[in-house]
């Protein structure tokens, strides 16, 4: 709790921001110095394994913050619960603490580093937390062109966690935005990642499509759906998102 509040109060204190999909996963651009951004998002998947459903939902709140014009600093703190067989838990999960920058410009491309690590809040003991802190670096790839907006990510994790899962984990995706209307976006995402559970070889693949509309400067709101193209996927999601420029 006492984290949500330093969220909040932190995004109260002012400035303007610039946007954040959240259906296209981490863009290139920036906030510019001492602005504010404020992020919700949800998450809700369902998946089956042997004929047993689980359902989770994910609640997030992300605060980013503009250092300097090509550097911002990023806090996120989840909340989350699932249900299977009768079972459910909810609770704060890990807090994520990250930094973005800028490292070069290629000719219309902008290429960022974005490394980051955990807070080990959540309880391991109801599958809300990893029970360790996990650290990693993402490099980020954006260019705009005309309408069309392309966004690639990869990045390592070293996942510190107690429930014997891999702790070396490799993911990817690309994405692409089409301005449609004044304000209104399509957008569209393919991404892997590696399984975290070490008796499979099957990693999870998804495909993300949705709908971005700006109805105000400082508003943007986001919705879409997220399908599982693996076995180790979830097999669905449905995502919506809110983001405030204050």
């Amino acid at each position: 709790m006492k984290v949500f509040i330093f969220v909040l109060v932190m995004a109260l204190a002012g400035g303007r921001a610039m946007a954040f999909n959240p259906l296209t996963g981490e863009d290139t651009k920036f906030l510019g110095r001492y602005n504010r951004q404020l992020q919700g998002d949800l998450d809700y998947a369902v998946s089956e394994n042997g004929g047993v459903h689980r359902y989770a939902t994910t609640a997030t709140a992300r605060l980013s913050y503009g250092l300097w014009d090509k550097l911002d600093v990023l806090i996120t703190v989840p909340w989350q619960g699932w249900s299977s067989k009768g079972l459910s838990e909810s609770g704060l999960g890990d807090v994520l603490l990250e930094a973005k920058f800028q490292a070069a410009r290629r000719g219309a491309w902008t290429l960022g580093l974005k490394p980051g690590f955990s807070l080990p809040e959540g309880d391991e003991a109801k599958s809300l937390g990893a029970g360790k802190g996990g650290v990693w670096l993402y490099g980020l790839a954006g260019k705009t062109s005309g309408p069309w907006e392309f966004y690639l990510n990869a990045g390592y994790l070293y996942n510190r966690n107690s429930f014997d899962e891999r702790q070396n984990l490799l993911e990817g995706s690309a994405a692409a935005s089409f301005e449609v209307l004044p304000g209104l976006r399509a957008c569209s995402r393919l991404s892997i990642r590696t399984n975290k559970a070490k008796d499979t070889s099957s990693h999870p693949v998804y495909s993300v499509l949705g709908l971005s509309w700006s109805p105000y400067p400082t508003l943007d709101l986001a919705a879409g759906v997220r399908l599982g193209l693996s076995h180790g996927a979830d097999d669905l999601g449905l995502l919506g998102g809110l983001t405030l420029r204050l």
